[in-house]
C-alpha cells in the first residue's frame, strides 16, 4: 500500500459523503451508494491520476463516468488536444450523452486536489436533491 492511501481515505471518510471507503491495489473507491461511487487512481511515482464519479446505473454504453479529472491523453479526441492544459483535463458527460472536455489545473498533487474534488462532488450531489 502506498502512503497516499491513508490521508486520502481519511479525507473521504471525514467528508460524510460516503457510506463506505475501500482500498484495492492502486485505487481507492468511495461509495455514495452501491451504484454511485468516486474512484481515485494515483501513481505516486509518475503523479498520474484519475478522480472520477462513476454511476453504474448510467444508461450510456461503455464509460460510466459522470465527471472527473485525469491526465490521460485520450488519443484521437481532437477537442481534448486543443485544451491548453492537455493532457490534464476535466471531463463531464452532458445531458445528450456527449463528453465535454475543459482545462484543469490539476497535476497529480493528490493532497491538494482531493479536497477540491470533494467540493465539486458535494455541489453535484446537492443539485440532485
Amino acid at each position: 500500500m502506498s502512503i497516499w492511501h491513508a490521508p486520502v481515505t481519511r479525507l473521504l471518510q471525514e467528508s460524510g459523503l460516503f457510506s463506505e471507503v475501500q482500498r484495492s491495489g492502486g485505487k481507492v473507491r468511495a461509495f455514495i451508494h452501491e451504484n454511485l461511487f468516486l474512484d481515485i487512481h494515483f501513481d505516486p511515482a509518475s503523479h498520474s491520476y484519475s478522480y472520477a464519479l462513476i454511476d453504474m446505473a448510467s444508461t450510456y454504453p461503455g464509460d460510466k463516468r459522470i465527471f472527473g479529472w485525469d491526465d490521460y491523453p485520450h488519443p484521437g479526441i481532437s477537442e481534448l488536444q486543443k485544451i491548453e492544459s492537455a493532457p490534464h483535463h476535466f471531463q463531464q458527460r452532458l445531458e445528450d450523452g456527449q463528453w465535454e472536455f475543459r482545462a484543469s489545473d490539476f497535476r497529480g498533487n493528490i493532497q491538494d486536489e482531493i479536497p477540491r474534488v470533494l467540493e465539486v462532488l458535494q455541489g453535484f450531489l446537492a443539485g440532485k436533491k
